[in-house]
C-alpha cells in the first residue's frame, strides 16, 4: 500500500496566522507515514497527538490529499489560554511563505487559507466551524437537564458526518452533524421513526436548519464483522420484517430518495452519455472502448431487469448503506441506524448490497444460500419461491450497476450544489475527488460483468 506524508494545520480563530514549528519555517507533521484512507480514521488519537506535540486542543475540520501528502485541517477546541510548546509559533500567511522554501507545502498553505471557511457540503467548514455546534449542544444539555461531566471527544470526521462523544451524567451522548450534498439522514430518520415500523436510536433533539442532532447511547454493539451464520440470519430476517411493514406506508410522504426499478430503467436510458460527460477531464475518464462496453451492458441490464418486472414484489423503504457497523444489537433487538441515503426501492436491492458487503466474513457458498433462502422466504406471499430466486439472482448480477447508479447521482449533486470552482486541496475538492474514485470504480467493474 503506497504511503504519505501527513501534514497537520491549524489557522488562528480569524484565520490570518498559521500554527508554525522549528522557527517559523515548518508545519506540524505527524510522526509516521499514513496511508491514502487515513482521512476516514478515527480522528481523536491524531487529534491527541497535535496537542500532545504543540499544546493546542484541536477537533479536525476536514482532510484532503496531494500526490504525496494527506493533509488534516484543525480548528482549536476551544479558546482558552494555552501554553504553546517551545519552537511553535503563530505567524502570518505571508511570514510563513517568506519562510518556506517547499513550493509543495506553501501551495497546501495557501489553499487551505483560501478554502478553510468554505464548503457547500460540510456544513462546519465555515466561519466559526465547530462553535454554534457546541453552543447548539449545551442549550439542548441545559434544557434537558443534562450535564457535560468531561472532554468532548471527537469519534469521526469525514465528508460523510462529524461525530462527537459528549459524556454527561446520564453516560454518553453523542452529536452528530451530517453532510449536506445528497444526505437526507435527518429528515428521512424523522419520517421513518413517525411509521413506527423500526426500532430506531433515541434522539433527544435535533435542528433541521442547522442539520444536527443529538443522541443517547444506543447501548449493546455493533454487529461485529464476524458474525455467525445464526445472527446474520436474526438480523436478516429483522430487517424484512421493517421492509414488510413499510409496504402499507408506500409511498411515502416526506423526502427520500427513488431506488425503484421503474426508476433505474428511466436512468438507463441516458446512463452512458451522463456517465461519459461527468468523468470527462478527470483522471478516471472513460476511454472509447469503455463506453462501447458500457452501452452492451447497459442494454443487456435493461432487458434483465424488464424480466422481472411481472413478479410483483412491492416496493419498501431503503437504508442505502445496511453493513454489520449500521446495525445496533441491542438485548436481541436490531437497530438499523444511519439511514444517510433513505430511500424506497425493490427490497431485495439492499439485501444484494448486504451479502455481497458479508461476502468474505462467510464460511462457505452453503452459508450464503442458506442466508438468502431464508430472506427470499419472508417473501412467498408475493411469488413462487422459484420466481423470486431468479428475480433475486437477477439483482446479484446487477449489484454494481446499482451501486454505480447511487455513486453518479452522488457525483452529480456535489458538482451541482458548487457556487463556484474548487480547488482539489479543500473540504469539497477532496469529497469530489473521493467520489469520482469511488464511482469511476464501481463502474468499471459493471462494465467489466460477465452476464
Amino acid at each position: 500500500m503506497e504511503s504519505f506524508n501527513l501534514l497537520l494545520v491549524l489557522p488562528d480563530a480569524e484565520n490570518k496566522r498559521v500554527l508554525v514549528c522549528e522557527n517559523g519555517k515548518h508545519l506540524p507533521a505527524y510522526a509516521e507515514p499514513v496511508g491514502e484512507n487515513v482521512g476516514f480514521d478515527e480522528p481523536q488519537m491524531y487529534n491527541d497527538y497535535f496537542e500532545q506535540i504543540t499544546g493546542v486542543p484541536v477537533f479536525r475540520r476536514y482532510t484532503f490529499n496531494t500526490q504525496k501528502t494527506v493533509v488534516f485541517v484543525f480548528e482549536r477546541k476551544n479558546y482558552d489560554n494555552v501554553h504553546i510548546k517551545n519552537g511553535c509559533e503563530w505567524v502570518l500567511y505571508d511570514d510563513f511563505a517568506n519562510a518556506c522554501d517547499d513550493t509543495d507545502v506553501l501551495e497546501i498553505v495557501r489553499n487551505v487559507e483560501n478554502y478553510y471557511n468554505k464548503s457547500e457540503n460540510m456544513p462546519w467548514v465555515k466561519m466559526g466551524g465547530f462553535a454554534p455546534y457546541m453552543d447548539w449542544l449545551k442549550g439542548v444539555c441545559d434544557k434537558n437537564d443534562i450535564c457535560i461531566m468531561g472532554d468532548i471527544t471527537q469519534l469521526k470526521n469525514a465528508y460523510v458526518s462529524t461525530v462527537f462523544c459528549v459524556p454527561t451524567n446520564m453516560g454518553n451522548v453523542y452529536m452528530k452533524i451530517p453532510g449536506k450534498t445528497f444526505i437526507t439522514e435527518l429528515r428521512f430518520t424523522q419520517g421513518l421513526r413517525g411509521l413506527n415500523i423500526a426500532d430506531l436510536p433515541n434522539w433527544i433533539d435535533w435542528d433541521v436548519d442547522m442539520n444536527v442532532f443529538l443522541m443517547r447511547d444506543m447501548g449493546g454493539n455493533d454487529l461485529p464483522n464476524q458474525s455467525d451464520v445464526s445472527t446474520l440470519r436474526d438480523a436478516i430476517l429483522h430487517y424484512a420484517s421493517i421492509q414488510k411493514a413499510s409496504v402499507r406506508h408506500i409511498p411515502l410522504n416526506f423526502e427520500h430518495y427513488d431506488n425503484t426499478i421503474p426508476a433505474i430503467l428511466c436512468k438507463l436510458k441516458t446512463y452512458v452519455a451522463k456517465t461519459h460527460e461527468i468523468l470527462q477531464g478527470t483522471p478516471h475518464a472513460l476511454t472509447m472502448e469503455e463506453i462501447r462496453k458500457l452501452e452492451k451492458q447497459t442494454k443487456i441490464a435493461t432487458a434483465m431487469l424488464e424480466s422481472i418486472m411481472h413478479i410483483s414484489l412491492p416496493n419498501t423503504v431503503h437504508n442505502g448503506d445496511v453493513r454489520p457497523g449500521n446495525i445496533r444489537v441491542v438485548d436481541g433487538r436490531y437497530l438499523f441506524y444511519d439511514w444517510a441515503w433513505g430511500a424506497v426501492s425493490h427490497p431485495f436491492i439492499e439485501i444484494v448490497s448486504f451479502m455481497h458487503i458479508i461476502r468474505r466474513t462467510l464460511p462457505n457458498e452453503t452459508a450464503r444460500e442458506a442466508l438468502i433462502d431464508c430472506y427470499i422466504h419472508q417473501w412467498l406471499d408475493y411469488g413462487s419461491y422459484d420466481g423470486l430466486k431468479h428475480a433475486f439472482s437477477v439483482l446479484v448480477m446487477l449489484k454494481d450497476l446499482f451501486f454505480a447508479i447511487v455513486d453518479y447521482d452522488w457525483v452529480e449533486a456535489i458538482n451541482q450544489s458548487k457556487t463556484e470552482p474548487t480547488s482539489h486541496m479543500s473540504a469539497d475538492g477532496w469529497l469530489l475527488e473521493r467520489r469520482i474514485y469511488y464511482f469511476a470504480n464501481v463502474l468499471r467493474r459493471f462494465i467489466n460483468t460477465a452476464f
